[in-house]
């Protein structure tokens, strides 16, 4: 009898405490913040945050490149290609640092139809970039230029989008935005463009005309790194809001 007496007390004893255990768990799980995994603590310094933006995919193009320099610097004689590829790998830098997956299509003054001359030359590179984008598939294409015009007084910084995609068109105006409060000479209006990067693909794409290299100011500009900084930050920002990204 007194066996019996001491096993049951031993187990009453055990089921008590196997309940306050599971009562303590409950409690530290009920007590830590839905978006905090407790058990992630394990991992200690090791444990991978991953960003909300994991899942975007943007394809960054540099206009223009190897024998097709784009336009010339009014007074510098700059190359356009130089410049636009600069401003793409800052930019790519800004999207990678996010978590966004950026490809772009090209990554030196060379072009994607390094091999051919003349009109077969841009038809090939411009072929080449659809295909790129359309094997990619990406949630948008960001294509950098710089302007140009006969006009030397036409200054600022503009995108454009195609009319009949309106996410491009909220692509678009969110960059612009960006430029209107931050350049000089840079209106808050992004317009609608006839261009073929714009409508080779289904994805939304825009082209950001980053500022005239006909005009000696802006062409000024555009070789400073800080203002080289000030547009890339006004692109990325203006794509970040447009995704909703904090």
């Amino acid at each position: 009898m007194g066996y019996f007496c001491k096993r049951n007390k031993h187990q009453s004893f055990v089921k008590k405490y196997i309940f306050y255990i599971f009562l303590a768990l409950g409690f530290m799980l009920f007590c830590c913040p839905l978006e905090t995994n407790f058990f992630a603590f394990a991992e200690g310094d090791d444990t991978v945050i991953t960003p909300p933006s994991v899942g975007y995919t943007i394809v960054v193009d540099p206009g223009h490149g190897g024998i097709d320099p784009g336009s010339i610097g009014y007074k510098t004689k700059v190359k356009e290609s130089e410049l636009n590829l600069k401003f793409s790998l800052m930019l790519a830098d800004k999207l990678r640092a996010v978590g966004i997956r950026v490809i772009m299509t090209r990554t030196d003054d060379d072009s994607l139809a390094h091999d051919l001359t003349g009109k077969a030359f841009k038809k090939e590179d411009m072929r080449l970039r659809k295909e790129m984008i359309d094997r990619i598939r990406p949630n948008m294409v960001i294509s950098l230029h710089m302007n140009s015009y006969t006009n030397h007084v036409l200054r600022g910084a503009k995108v454009f989008y195609d009319k009949t995609s309106e996410i491009s068109r909220g692509i678009a105006e969110s960059i612009q935005k960006q430029f209107s409060e931050n350049l000089e000479a840079s209106n808050n209006v992004a317009s609608v463009g006839d261009y073929y990067m714009l409508k080779c693909t289904e994805s939304p794409s825009i082209i950001c005309e980053c500022g005239f290299l006909s005009n000696a100011r802006d062409e000024q500009l555009l070789l400073e790194p800080k203002y080289q900084e000030i547009i890339v930050d006004c692109i990325f920002k203006g794509i970040i809001n447009f995704l909703n990204i904090n």
